[in-house]
């Protein structure tokens, strides 16, 4: 839902198997207002998510994850007027679980050893120190579960770091345009529901606990001293 008009939709079908999947994917194929592109790979979110920034034909992308809800209509309007502006890198919106807690509004660099979600588990309409949680402001990132971004800007930083292929890209992202001298905002007038994990499901195997240690490293030795 937007009551912003002129976007495309490029949706990434990476390795989807259930029927019901597949049948929504031929329905977007025979469509004129969306593109499906197939990554035949295993899951890496940056790879998938670079190769449907290469070929978006709009000036400004917005990374949106398919377990997303909206909930006000201009969102997208929010969101593209900021990242707009000049000197803007990233913009993030604020996120809530389904049961109305925040999920995201914003992200701190150095929580937790690498970074977290602020005011993660508070109540929709908590305020924040000094209201903070109300307000539009700059922060080191934004999570890409829903994230605009000029493509321009996006282009010239590279995308994001194949490296990392499920934690901690978008944070790589945003440190990366903020050394550009690129502010990342994050505005509270977009709000979305996040199912979080609803595709993925935990980080709770050995294979994937493994995975996240390695992505922790990678941003321990890049951005060791910022964090």
């Amino acid at each position: 839902v937007s009551t912003y008009r002129n976007f495309e939709i490029i949706v990434v079908d990476n390795q989807s198997s259930e029927l019901e999947t597949l049948a929504y994917l031929e329905r977007l194929r025979a469509g004129k207002c969306t593109r499906v592109l197939a990554v035949d790979e295993p899951f890496n979110y940056a790879r998938i998510n670079n190769a449907a920034a290469e070929i978006a034909a709009g000036e400004v992308l917005c990374f949106l994850n398919n377990d997303i809800t909206v909930i006000s209509p201009d969102w997208l309007e929010e969101m593209v007027s900021q990242a707009c502006r000049a000197d803007v890198g990233a913009v993030g919106a604020m996120l809530y679980y389904p049961n109305d807690t925040i999920q995201h509004a914003g992200v701190a660099v150095g929580v937790h050893g690498v970074a977290a979600h602020v005011y993660s588990g508070h109540g929709r309409g908590f305020p924040g120190h000094m209201s903070r949680a109300r307000l539009a402001q700059s922060l080191s990132a934004v999570t890409a579960a829903c994230l605009v971004v000029q493509k321009a800007h996006f282009d010239a930083v590279g995308g994001f770091d194949t490296a990392l292929g499920v934690a901690f890209n978008d944070v790589d992202l945003c440190l990366r345009l903020d050394a550009q001298g690129k502010r990342n905002i994050w505005t509270p007038f977009a709000e979305l529901y996040h199912h979080e994990s609803a595709s993925r499901g935990l980080e709770d195997s050995p294979e994937k606990k493994a995975r996240f240690r390695t992505e922790i490293e990678f941003m321990e030795r890049r951005w060791g001293e910022r964090l």
